[in-house]
């Protein structure tokens, strides 16, 4: 395969490091990395517009743990209601965690 057609690429210092870094990675030329890259390589982009619902959701969760350290903090002693509530926070964080970040959708973008 002749190639005929030269297309001059400028990048900054810091983006050449990381290029050249993926390139030894793989034990590539840095033109033929970006080569590969460019025809070959999928780019993935994610919505994090729904990062925002977890965000809020973390948000309550922490506003609802500060009360119980603070009591723990205080009294130096720390009651079941207070291990339940905080079980409760941990579980839901885990399910805000399952709900949200689990199926975080993105789309491919290829060149085919």
């Amino acid at each position: 395969m002749g190639r005929k057609i030269c297309k001059e690429i400028k990048y900054s210092e810091d983006e050449k490091k990381i290029i050249s870094r993926c390139a030894e990675k793989r034990n590539k030329r840095i033109g033929t990395y970006i080569r590969e890259i460019a025809v070959g390589g999928i780019i993935k982009i994610y919505d994090l517009a729904q990062l925002d619902h977890l965000v809020m959701s973390f948000n309550r969760i922490g506003n609802e743990i500060n009360p119980i350290t603070e009591v723990i903090n205080s009294t130096r002693t720390i009651t079941k209601k207070d291990i339940e509530d905080l079980g409760k926070s941990v579980e839901y964080l885990k399910t805000v965690f399952e709900y949200y970040l689990l199926p975080l959708k993105f789309d491919y973008f290829n060149n085919e």
